[in-house]
């Protein structure tokens, strides 16, 4: 038998032994209360562990980089808030208020009674409001020129557009012989109802029109570089929005050999055509020279699709996009050197 242990002896045995089971579970809790405090932004997030777990960020942060376009609605898409409701007044006739005088020239001031011809209804707007077409001219050679398809939203185009209209009515000399040209001021007369706004861009539907049409069109598409103010679609299919409809079916009763679709601010001029059609890249090289515009326009790394100018381009039309320096400007002088090259620019 073993000698018995002194009673002094074996109560520092147990204290000991008590202490360290101590210590292993004060380092059981703290290791326990850590996992806990990192799984609580995935509980809070609906995640599994296992799909929060780190090595899933870098997939998150590749699938963004490399969005691509989604060309059918999803079906578990949100679909983009209207515009909101409005009691304002759309601003879809010529006034002399829309004009900004400070930017214009004495020509357009000195004729405040000019008679303006009546337009032709091509169409209406999600809302019903009339798209009104100007004809200059009757010669056998037919241009346009489209503005406000982003409505309130780029509100200069559409005064640009009315002053443009007024400068001919009073100087129908202006015109060729050869060449009629036609002004739609406002494509998106609903949008333009939000003037200045984010939410004038779309028409009614929540949709861009200027992502509506049958080219490379797709129902989202990267923002990257992009608007991104207010969620946009483009359109449930091409050409899905009554106001381009209208357009199309104007442009197809007619012979348009060129187009220019006016839009702001600063990045320049855009041929349409992918790659641009060459006819529009001749005329966009011509404009360049009389106006400050950039081109070849500057990149943001936005993918354009849907476009206007790429659909007119599978027309075999010359269209442009040609961009006014600000929001706020309509560029008047530059706007009617470019008028002038417009008029009487030769395809080649």
């Amino acid at each position: 038998m073993s000698p018995s242990k002194s009673p002094l002896l074996q109560s520092g045995i147990n204290r000991a032994v008590l202490a360290l089971l101590g210590i292993n579970l004060l380092v059981l809790f703290v290791i326990a209360l850590t996992v806990f405090i990192k799984t609580i932004p995935t509980l809070a997030a609906g995640l599994s562990p296992e799909e929060a777990a780190p090595t899933s960020l870098p997939t998150a942060i590749l699938q963004v980089e490399t969005f691509t376009p989604t060309p059918m609605p999803p079906t578990n898409t949100v679909t983009p808030t209207p515009l909101p409701t409005s009691t304002a007044t759309p601003t879809i006739s010529p006034s002399p208020s829309m004009i900004p005088t400070q930017t214009l020239t004495s020509t357009i001031t000195a004729t405040p009674d000019v008679v303006l011809p009546d337009p032709e209804i091509i169409g209406r707007s999600v809302k019903g409001n009339p798209l009104e077409v100007y004809q200059f001219g009757s010669g056998p050679t037919e241009r346009l020129i489209v503005a406000g398809i982003h409505g309130g939203y780029e509100h200069n185009t559409t005064q640009l557009a009315w002053a443009l209209i007024k400068h001919l009515s009073g100087n129908p000399n202006l015109i060729p012989g050869e060449v009629t040209l036609y002004i739609l001021p406002v494509l998106n007369p609903d949008g333009l109802m939000f003037a200045e706004s984010e939410y004038g861009r779309a028409n009614a539907n929540g949709v861009d029109l200027n992502r509506n049409w049958d080219a490379d069109w797709f129902y989202l598409w990267p923002i990257d570089g992009c608007f991104r103010l207010v969620p946009l679609t483009g359109g449930n299919h091409p050409a899905s929005e009554p106001e381009t409809q209208a357009l199309v079916d104007f442009i197809h009763a007619h012979q348009i050999d060129a187009l220019i679709s006016y839009h702001s601010a600063a990045l320049g001029i855009f041929p349409g055509g992918k790659p641009p059609l060459p006819a529009a890249v001749d005329l966009a090289e011509q404009i360049a020279t009389v106006s400050t515009y950039p081109y070849p326009p500057l990149d943001t790394g936005c993918v354009f699709t849907g476009q206007l100018i790429d659909w007119a381009a599978q027309e075999n039309i010359a269209a442009l996009d040609v961009e006014l320096s600000t929001h706020r400007h309509i560029d008047w002088d530059t706007s009617l050197a470019i008028l002038d090259v417009f008029l009487h620019w030769q395809a080649p």
